[in-house]
């Protein structure tokens, strides 16, 4: 390799874009380029470094050991590069740039739609695109600036921040609570159960809540089901419309308590409590923009929940 050599930068961008896409193709769909441009850049930058980045065959395309390490510092230095134009374009004192984010369908709908809002309206130039999936979303892949989750949380490298919590109900419309009218967590176990198949387990754990002088009990209840939904929406609407009870995030169905369309079963009782969390990649660069959007969720939080 030639010390001499003057590298061309924005070859970066293609290689990055080659690797996290897994194609040539779908690489230059993502830069907006046609293929043969994005292979010869490819070319090029080998060509400059003086060794192979990829495999390629007639359908695959994977990192060689050296092209996975070169992807690492490549993808870091674009982070910055582009932190450093975001932070120069910060001297205007007016926040702009996109922010992309994933949330769960009911926590983005219930506490996020409002908030998000505002933040738009407050500051006209920063563009937020927001992907609501209760499917956990690898955001260092998929390139999210942010992503929120509820419930508890895996070990991962991501930057996790606690900003509020939630905890499970047991429910059915109140005419089929007065029908079953169970006394303890036991009589669940015969009753029509609807469940959440992304968390849900045939077997909970409820606690009773401790009065004074008395020690606090647990039991473990099996629930059998023969329905199941991938989104808490779905089974709100279910419980609303059909001979079942379920079991969600009392954010979820708090408006639908109040005006006393769904009911809580056995409210001496408890289920897990969980967390709400906004998480972020790994590295610390942010812009302003981003800053200023996790600082209003974490206010309005603080405030509501």
């Amino acid at each position: 390799m030639n010390t001499n050599t003057k590298y061309n930068l924005n070859r970066l961008t293609y290689f990055v874009a080659i690797i996290e896409e897994k194609t040539i193709t779908a690489a230059a769909e993502r830069l907006g380029l046609s293929k043969a441009v994005v292979s010869k850049q490819l070319q090029l930058l080998e060509e400059e470094l003086g060794v192979s980045l990829v495999v390629r065959n007639t359908r695959h395309l994977h990192a060689t050991k050296t092209g996975e390490a070169f992807y690492t510092r490549s993808k870091e230095a674009l982070k910055y590069a582009q932190h450093a134009f975001d932070t120069a374009a910060e001297d205007s004192h007016e926040p702009s740039g996109l922010i992309r984010l994933t949330s769960p369908i009911d926590l983005g709908i219930f506490q996020l739609a409002p908030i998000i809002t505002q933040f738009c309206a407050k500051y006209p130039k920063v563009k937020i695109e927001v992907n609501l999936s209760d499917e956990v979303k690898d955001i260092v892949a998929k390139r999210y600036d942010l992503s929120f989750r509820v419930g508890w949380l895996q070990d991962s490298s991501n930057r996790a921040r606690k900003i509020g919590s939630f905890r499970e109900v047991a429910l059915s419309t109140p005419a089929f609570a007065k029908n079953w009218a169970p006394k303890t967590p036991k009589d669940l176990s015969s009753l029509p159960f609807t469940a959440y198949d992304v968390i849900d387990r045939s077997t909970r754990t409820f606690i009773h809540q401790a009065s004074r002088g008395t020690k606090e009990q647990s039991t473990e209840v099996e629930l059998t089901t023969n329905l199941s939904f991938n989104t808490t929406l779905a089974i709100r609407e279910a419980l609303l419309t059909s001979q079942y009870f379920g079991v969600l995030p009392d954010f979820t169905v708090k408006k639908d308590l109040k005006a006393g369309v769904l009911q809580e079963l056995l409210p001496n009782w408890k289920l897990r409590e969980g967390g709400i969390y906004i998480v972020r990649p790994p590295s610390q660069l942010r812009t302003q923009a981003v800053q200023l959007f996790i600082d209003a969720i974490i206010s309005k939080f603080e405030a509501t929940i």
